[in-house]
């Protein structure tokens, strides 16, 4: 099948969204840039781990004496950028690849259609081949990426409350707590 490849080199906005309420949430990413806009649908938790990775990613590669970082936290938005409506989602991200690009002193993120996960065929990331899954690729400066980072944990945190016995997700409807009737038998 032909590809598309959604580029982005940089784009004006790259942010993580959700729509809903908490526990009932969309995750998406969405870039804008170039006057084109893409978005792709996530899991919250492929989100929360891309985070800490570009966080883990862009350290090392500081300590490595390649990447110069802020000396000082970036300060939090008040209130997150919000998703820019109306929008498609152009596929689900199965495959999140992440790169470092020397040369131009980014972060390369590669965002696959998850139709990939079972083809073995699919060419491997960050890969121009005509063949293969639909990608979104997005290349962030080293500030642009800690941004997107921290909005999206901050984000991913934003959702329910977690139950301090067993870990899982307080429902508002109601909670049964798996641990807690275990230490009342």
């Amino acid at each position: 099948m032909a590809r598309r490849i959604i580029r982005f080199d940089p784009p004006d906005q790259f942010i993580a969204g959700a729509i809903g309420e908490p526990g009932q949430r969309l995750f998406h990413l969405q870039a804008i840039g170039g006057g084109i806009a893409a978005t792709v649908i996530v899991e919250k938790s492929q989100i929360a781990v891309l985070s800490r990775r570009i966080v883990e990613m862009l350290k090392d590669l500081s300590e490595g004496g390649s990447v110069q970082l802020p000396s000082a936290p970036l300060p939090l938005p008040r209130k997150l950028p919000a998703l820019a409506e109306p929008f498609t989602a152009e596929f689900r991200v199965g495959t999140i690849a992440l790169a470092w690009d020397p040369q131009l002193t980014r972060l390369i993120l590669e965002f696959r259609d998850d139709m990939s996960v079972e083809d073995a065929a699919a060419p491997p990331p960050i890969n121009d081949a005509p063949d293969g899954p639909d990608v979104l690729r997005v290349s962030l400066s080293v500030a642009a990426a800690l941004e997107f980072a921290e909005n999206s944990l901050q984000l991913a945190a934003a959702g329910r409350p977690i139950c301090p016995n067993c870990g899982v997700p307080l429902d508002p409807r109601g909670h049964r707590c798996a641990r807690k009737a275990a230490l009342l038998n």
